[in-house]
């Protein structure tokens, strides 16, 4: 009997649902119908090597390209510097990679070198935090910045109080995603909780040692402070540990964007008791999709396309928003582990 096209499309779908994540991503890439024939490489460039959340981004990363025929390379800066990417594009330029995927330490700094990228024929697509619009072709945005505003203040909001003072520890002053989400979670307090405030913001420069020392120093100098936001994986681990070390477990209570792995011991204290994110594994994976969709020419900046098990999502001008917000916690913590 022939099967039809269709049938055994159904009958693949079907076989890849019952596989674990990671190893089903290749064979979606198979049902998804992407050309694959060519082998293209593509370059991952986090913020900074090292950091938990990006190599997390990697494991998602690794596990597509080896089934979308990608030849991948993650690097990076040791430290969170914008002239340490540019460092590291220009090199990537120089060998001709195909595609640059890339989440910015500072959006104009980074825009020269990533532009002669893309003159050069080197498709660009930012993730997590963007680079100037003209600087790149795709931008694969973590979650809406208004959800995301508003999980952060309501992960503390219960806790805290609608009164509370509040400190924010982020990453840099100039971190794209960071500056987006603290414009909307500062939007979504004034209007919700509007004698909640915020009583200083600080960076940690996405290290968990200056984090750590930031946040001794908001809360030796505030000690009004009932909460600390932290939008930045190495910031939350920081001021959790800070609130730890000081004694204040119960008093101060902290949010972020870490990964599970990072702030699980601070869950399981109280000390922090929701922390939004999303899958950082399956966002990886959604950045090979995308580069290998680009490099395809097979993508448009305002259309519709399938990231094979990911599911289906829309560019709008260029912006594929990946995920709503995941909040962990005591009860579904143990579930993650990246």
């Amino acid at each position: 009997m022939k099967i039809s096209p269709i049938s055994r499309r159904s009958a693949v779908r079907a076989a890849i649902a019952s596989l674990p994540m990671l190893a089903c991503i290749g064979l979606a890439a198979q049902a998804a119908d992407i050309d694959t024939a060519k082998r293209i490489k593509v370059a991952m460039v986090p913020k900074l090597i090292g950091l938990s959340v990006f190599k997390a981004n990697e494991q998602g990363a690794i596990a597509a390209a080896k089934t979308l025929n990608i030849n991948f390379l993650y690097t990076g800066p040791v430290t969170a510097s914008a002239q340490g990417q540019v460092d590291v594009f220009n090199s990537l330029i120089a060998r001709r990679f195909d595609v640059i995927t890339t989440t910015s330490n500072n959006p104009t700094q980074l825009a020269p070198s990533l532009r002669r990228a893309r003159k050069a024929g080197i498709k660009v697509v930012s993730y997590d935090s963007d680079v100037a619009a003209d600087a790149r072709d795709f931008f694969i945005q973590n979650t809406d910045y208004a959800e995301f505003g508003k999980a952060l203040v309501e992960s503390v909001a219960k806790y805290a109080g609608p009164k509370a003072k509040i400190a924010i520890l982020s990453s840099t002053p100039d971190a794209t995603i960071q500056n987006e989400w603290i414009k909307a979670l500062t939007a979504y307090m004034t209007a919700t909780y509007p004698d909640m405030k915020i009583v200083t913001t600080q960076y940690g420069q996405s290290s968990p040692s200056q984090s750590l020392t930031a946040g001794l120093n908001i809360l030796q100098a505030n000690p009004d402070v009932t909460g600390i936001i932290a939008p930045d994986g190495a910031a939350e681990v920081g001021a959790a540990a800070a609130v730890e070390k000081l004694g204040k477990t119960g008093k101060v209570f902290v949010t972020g964007c870490s990964d599970p792995d990072s702030i699980r011991q601070y869950v399981k204290s109280g000390i922090i008791k929701a922390s939004p994110l999303w899958d950082e594994v399956k966002e990886g994976a959604l950045v090979m999709y995308v580069a290998r969709l680009a490099a395809n020419n097979a993508i448009e900046p305002n259309g519709s396309f399938t990231a094979g098990d990911l599911g289906d999502f829309t560019a709008k001008d260029g912006v594929i928003v990946f995920s709503k917000p995941l909040v962990f916690d005591a009860t579904n913590i143990d579930q993650y582990k990246f």
